[in-house]
């Protein structure tokens, strides 16, 4: 029995409904979310995964993101997290994939301090796979060890949560996968084609 509390935290469409092209966007990044949702779910460890949910996505989104009973949707963008006792918030993004042993990385490295625990990514694009070169512990995949959890890993930009916590990695291997795409415009390529 872990002595935290263990929750991943996904934006997903959030605001999506407010705009044109709602039902395009679902349509081509549910793919990659039920390779997130895989990913995740085939991990050790006992971990919540609370989904951030637009309130007018259709039923039949909602029935195929809600597959089991580790998942909570949830209408808002938690920024804040109320627990009794230290807690772990880790970002995901909707689009990215856990690599075997990622959760594990993370919860093995917890310790009772307030910091943020980091893990290394690949990324991918059009098939190709890249280092992510990113020497500080300050990545997209970044968690928050918090103890009464007042503030979650997306309390600030995750390349900014070094200036309010220490920092470590949970392991020099990479333990994730970055997709980058067409419709995901905020992610560039930064490492090195691997060979």
């Amino acid at each position: 029995m872990n002595n935290f509390k263990h929750v991943i935290l996904t934006r997903y469409n959030l605001g999506l409904y407010d705009r044109p092209g709602a039902e395009e966007w679902m349509k081509h990044r549910y793919p990659f979310f039920e390779l997130t949702r895989d990913s995740i779910l085939s991990q050790e460890g006992e971990f919540e995964w609370w989904i951030s949910m637009d309130t007018r996505t259709p039923l039949r989104w909602i029935n195929n993101i809600w597959t089991d009973n580790r998942i909570h949707l949830i209408p808002y963008h938690p920024k804040e997290f109320r627990s009794a006792g230290w807690t772990i918030t880790t970002r995901m993004d909707n689009d990215d994939i856990y690599l075997p042993g990622a959760i594990k990385a993370i919860q093995d490295a917890f310790v009772e301090k307030e910091m943020i625990i980091d893990i290394r990514y690949y990324q991918m694009r059009d098939g190709e796979l890249y280092t992510s070169e990113r020497s500080m512990p300050n990545s997209p995949f970044l968690s928050l060890i918090e103890n009464g959890a007042n503030k979650t890993c997306y309390a600030r930009p995750h390349s900014k949560m070094l200036q309010d916590f220490n920092g470590k990695f949970a392991s020099e291997e990479p333990l994730a996968l970055m997709m980058v795409h067409d419709m995901n415009m905020g992610n560039r390529i930064t490492g090195r084609r691997i060979k």
